[in-house]
Formats: C-alpha cells, sequence, structure tokens
C-alpha cells in the first residue's frame, strides 16, 4: 500500500478547457501511513510522447500545502486553479502527441514521493502574446534561454568556430569539384529557366495562416520564349518530423499528415514578350474528406516537428519546371479574429468538438472545389494496399461485445459508472474486429511487462462507432495494417478511458 493516495479532480468532465482560460478543481489526498511531509505541490505542464524524444514546456506549480506530519487516516482536500498556456493544443498524431498535464506530489524525504499525473485537453482560445497582427513572419514561441558570455568567452568562441571550419575546409577538400558541379548545374537550370519565362517574381503576403482561410499569392514575370506549360499549381503538405536519440544514434522519422495540389491555370500557350501578372486567392487545406479538421497545427520544437510547406510550380513540358518552395505557420482560426477569440473564451468550451474523440486523426476533412488532379510526379504517397484475403466481416449484431457497447452507451457519461461496467467485463475474451484508424509504437511505463514495446492499434469496434484502443505484444504483426483496414482480435477489456471515451482492451489472441 502506498503511503499516501492522491486524486485529481476536475470542474469539468470533460478537462477540456480553451487557452487562456482558468483550468480548476480539487486535489484529495487520503493518507495511508504516518509520514513527514515536506510539503505537497501541484505543477502543471505539457510535453510530447511518441517516437521522437520528449520536449515540453509550461512549467506552473504552486505549493498546496507546507511542511507537516501526516497521520495515518487523514483526509485532505486542495483547491487548485491556474491559467491555461495558450499554446501548443493536444494533438494525437501518427509519430509525435502533444498533451497536458497536472501532477500532483506529496514531498517526502529520503523515500519516493506519492504522486499522481492526469491529462486535460487544450483547444485554440486565447491569441498568444507574440502574435502581433503582422503575417509576413514565422513565429517563434519557444521561450528564449538567456545567455551571456563575456567578452573574453565571445572571442575564444569566435576563434574556435573559425578554427574547426578550416579543419573542415582542409579535410574535405577533394570535395570541392562536387560542389562546383553542383551549384554550376543550379546555375544552369536557372539560365534555361530565365531563357523562357524570365525573372519570376512571387509574392506570398502571408507566412501565417488560420484554419480554413484563402492564402494569397501573386505571380508575376515576362514571357522571353515563346513555350507550352502544362498548367500552374500550388502544393500544400503537412509533415510530422520526430527525432530520437542523440548523436551517432539519432533517428528520424517522417509522417506525411496531408497533402493537397491546386490547380491555379490550366495547360496553356506563354507568347514571347507576354505580361504574366495574376493574384490568386487559394483555400487552405482544412483536411481530407472523411477525417474532420485538423489539428495539426506548426510544431517547433527541439525533436518533434510539425511543419506546413507551399510550392508554387510551373510545370513546363520536356524542360525544367519552375517551382518555390515554402514553410508555412499554421494556426488555429481563433487566433486571427479578435473578436471571434474573445467570444470564444466567454463561450462554454462544451461546445466545442473534442479533437480526439471527434477527430480520429489529425488529418482533415472539407472537400475543396479548385483541388485538381496533380500529375504523377506531383501528387501524395498512396496509402498501403489493404490484404484482400483475411478481411473480416464487421461485427455483426451477435458479437459478443456488443451487450457492453449498450451497456456503456446506456450509462451516464459522467462518474465512474462506465468504469465500473468495463470493470466486470474484465474477465471474459471477446473476439472482435476493429477498424484501423492508426497503429503506433506503445511507450506507457504502465502497461503490462508483456505488453511494454509492442503496438497500440486505435480505431473503432467495427460495425460501431464505439472506440476501443488495443495493446498488442512486440511479436505480434500488425504493423503493417493500414487506416479503414479490419483486423479480427481478441481481447480483454482492461479499462474504461473516460479522458477519450474508448475502451482500453489487451490482445490475447493465441494465448
Amino acid at each position: 500500500m502506498s503511503k499516501c493516495d492522491i486524486s485529481i479532480k476536475f470542474d469539468r468532465p470533460d478537462r477540456t478547457y480553451r487557452g487562456g482560460e482558468t483550468v480548476s478543481g480539487e486535489v484529495h489526498v487520503q493518507v495511508n501511513k504516518d509520514i513527514t511531509s515536506d510539503g505537497i505541490h501541484l505543477t502543471s505542464f505539457w510535453k510530447t510522447h511518441g517516437y521522437g524524444n520528449t520536449d515540453g514546456g509550461g512549467d506552473h506549480s504552486e505549493t498546496l500545502a507546507d511542511k507537516s506530519q501526516l497521520t495515518a487516516g487523514q483526509t485532505m482536500t486542495f483547491p487548485f486553479s491556474f491559467v491555461a498556456d495558450r499554446q501548443p493544443m493536444t494533438y494525437h498524431g501518427h509519430h509525435i502527441n502533444v498533451d497536458h498535464y497536472v501532477k500532483v506530489a506529496v514531498d517526502v524525504p529520503w523515500a519516493f514521493d506519492p504522486k499522481d499525473e492526469e491529462e486535460f485537453i487544450l483547444v485554440p482560445g486565447e491569441r498568444p502574446p507574440e502574435m502581433t497582427g503582422k503575417r509576413d513572419e514565422i513565429i517563434d514561441f519557444t521561450p528564449e534561454t538567456p545567455t551571456q558570455l563575456g567578452a573574453g568567452c565571445k572571442t575564444v568562441l569566435y576563434g574556435f568556430v573559425a578554427v574547426m571550419l578550416l579543419l573542415l575546409v582542409v579535410a574535405f577538400i577533394w570535395l570541392l569539384p562536387i560542389v562546383l558541379l553542383v551549384l554550376g548545374g543550379i546555375w544552369v537550370r536557372k539560365k534555361m529557366l530565365a531563357s523562357r519565362l524570365g525573372e519570376v517574381e512571387l509574392k506570398t503576403p502571408h507566412l501565417l495562416v488560420g484554419a480554413g482561410e484563402d492564402w494569397p499569392v501573386e505571380l508575376k514575370f515576362t514571357v522571353k520564349k515563346t513555350c507550352q506549360i502544362n498548367g500552374i499549381e500550388v502544393k500544400f503538405r503537412c509533415r510530422e518530423s520526430a527525432t530520437a536519440g542523440s548523436g551517432t544514434n539519432k533517428t528520424t522519422r517522417k509522417h506525411t499528415v496531408l497533402e493537397k495540389v491546386h490547380s491555379l491555370e490550366s495547360a496553356t500557350q506563354l507568347t514571347a514578350g507576354e505580361l504574366f501578372e495574376k493574384s490568386y486567392s487559394v483555400p487552405f487545406p482544412q483536411g481530407s474528406p472523411g477525417w474532420g479538421p485538423t489539428r495539426a497545427y506548426s510544431l517547433d520544437e527541439g525533436s518533434n516537428d510539425i511543419v506546413w510547406t507551399a510550392q508554387v510550380r510551373i510545370d513546363i513540358p520536356v524542360f525544367p519546371d519552375w517551382t518555390n518552395k515554402q514553410t508555412v505557420q499554421f494556426l488555429p482560426a481563433e487566433f486571427f479574429d479578435d473578436d471571434g477569440t474573445r467570444q470564444a473564451a466567454s463561450e462554454p468550451v462544451a461546445s466545442t468538438p473534442d479533437p480526439v474523440r471527434s477527430t480520429p486523426d489529425p488529418v482533415v476533412a472539407a472537400p475543396d472545389p479548385v483541388v485538381a488532379e496533380a500529375p504523377s510526379d506531383f501528387a501524395a504517397e498512396p496509402p498501403p494496399a489493404a490484404e484482400p484475403a483475411d478481411v473480416p466481416e464487421p461485427t455483426t449484431a451477435s458479437s459478443p461485445i456488443l451487450p457492453l457497447i449498450e451497456q456503456i452507451l446506456a450509462a451516464d457519461r459522467f462518474g465512474d459508472e462506465r468504469e465500473r461496467i468495463v470493470e466486470s467485463w474484465s474477465d471474459r475474451e471477446l473476439d472482435i474486429t476493429v477498424e484501423i484508424d492508426r497503429v503506433s509504437s506503445t511507450f506507457s511505463s504502465d502497461a503490462d511487462e508483456a505488453y511494454r514495446n509492442g503496438w497500440t492499434v486505435t480505431g473503432t469496434v467495427g460495425g460501431t462507432e464505439q472506440a476501443i484502443e488495443v495493446l498488442t505484444p512486440a511479436d505480434r504483426s500488425v504493423d503493417g495494417l493500414g487506416r479503414g483496414e479490419q483486423w479480427p482480435t481478441r481481447i480483454v477489456v482492461s479499462k474504461w478511458d473516460s479522458l477519450y471515451n474508448r475502451i482500453s482492451a489487451l490482445d490475447v489472441t493465441g494465448q
């Protein structure tokens, strides 16, 4: 038995708060053994988890109780409140997850501290103070760490860097011909394009873009030589990049969350001497059909990045294409509308869709009226093909898990009734079919030993809308499964995840 049992209760059952709102609740401490406490402390913070190294920030701390002697049987309740960070938002992706936490610990000298940690969901609210209304510069939301170096230290540092650069030049002098060849190729390509299109001037006044906005583009050039073009397009791409390890052991995994191509101009002929000057208003992608609004807002941390890029391309047949690619910062629409922000901050968050419950993956939906079919070398990577065999029928009315789902839906959403229902089913093995949303590595230290470093399959129970999360052992071959596939398995339900309204289960196939 632990020295203390700690529980954290939020004032909102769905634990969902807008940025800048007050997060409040109560901490309950039940003392089981006589102990000396150096204090009871609460902290709130956010951190990433998934494939990459852990990044985090937003530390807030407060002392709930000072140093005291705690007696077995003693029960204490402490109210807490703090202002939620304005960003980053709660996000659950492929390689990257961002979550916000409240943690409470009883400081016991010379012993392990009893502690409890609970998540809450952060959705867009007040605009961060770093945003001043300008749109032409990307904002760095990472707090600066002040460093002060004396003049002598700076001189030594600059000297060291100069020496290292000189040594690198000497060591890799044999690469000079290759570098010159590459630079020469770039120069030749630029001259070839200038011989057809002249100097192309591209203006994109907005590097900060809100969800659902139109992105302004201005294109201007004077045609040098009559030529045919296949069209002018702009491609938006959102990509996760997660880095694990460091030095020679560093590895990076990337995942394309979203990719869309818009046609600005169809195939046409450009005439020598013609002035091409046009402005476009391109709908910035809100997602992919069937997946709901995206929550993949730009993220720039040490090991975890969500990067949005926009590439404008003039497609010239049998000739190098003119391209220009730049990074844009995708932020919540609320950050760009003062009136909307104030209104959003005053409205109850219950009306805001849960970014996890309502959006299985942070890719999005809304059909785009001007999306054009991309050429083969410009299209998004196709999803992995599902195996035609071994695809079972969806869960039918005779499925043994349907009575459990019916009981869950009939139970009170708030309180612990659903937890008790799931616990009563924990001794039954159930054959089900899961409609896959995603498969990711399991990084939970709370999982049973057999399931650590295995796989976590999330999706819905086949034939229903009930969300489910299934942990599988490392030797279970599920990493090749793709979104939308039907996966038959045998499970034992382990708990009810009240934060995300889903069943948590363990895969027991073959056991």
